[in-house]
């Protein structure tokens, strides 16, 4: 491969579309795994409940806190995808694996804080079924935007 295909930019319109099909794939494996392990760990109504008085709109907050990491997160991996290890879908698996293991302490504080978990109506999410569920669901995520956005065989 060619210096210049392995530096390779990808359009913003496609590296946002790309985002916006993983964030998807994200919410389908939240439902899955809700349904599934019958663990509410739902990360709208978390992500809508860090903004003062957002947990009465969860649905539309969340929904929009959600597609704006998603797409956040898949420009940061097509601007450092050429160090990340892989190809295609197992490259973006690693991806959003590793933003899993780097972010995964922080629901120990969300536990703390978060008013929702405090006052019961949404589960602790710094334990055993909820962190597989965000392993499950990163993991949906990645492959997801490196089957779309990830580098392609030589």
């Amino acid at each position: 491969m060619s210096g210049n295909m392995a530096r390779e930019q990808v359009p913003l319109a496609r590296a946002i579309a790309g985002s916006v099909a993983a964030g998807a794939a994200y919410l389908a494996a939240q439902a899955a795994d809700m349904r599934l392990l019958g663990v509410p760990t739902n990360d709208l109504r978390l992500l809508a409940g860090m903004v003062p008085g957002g947990e009465g709109r969860w649905r539309s907050l969340g929904t929009l806190i959600h597609v704006t990491n998603s797409v956040a997160l898949g420009i940061a991996f097509t601007r450092v995808r050429n160090r990340v290890p892989g190809r295609g879908w197992r490259q973006g698996l690693l991806f959003a694996l590793a933003e899993n293991l780097v972010l995964g302490p922080l629901f120990l504080a969300i536990d703390r804080w978060h008013p929702a978990v405090r006052a019961g109506r949404l589960p602790r999410y710094g334990w055993g079924v909820p962190m597989l569920q965000q392993v499950l669901r990163h993991a949906a995520y990645g492959a997801v935007l490196g089957a779309v956005l990830g580098r392609r065989s030589a």
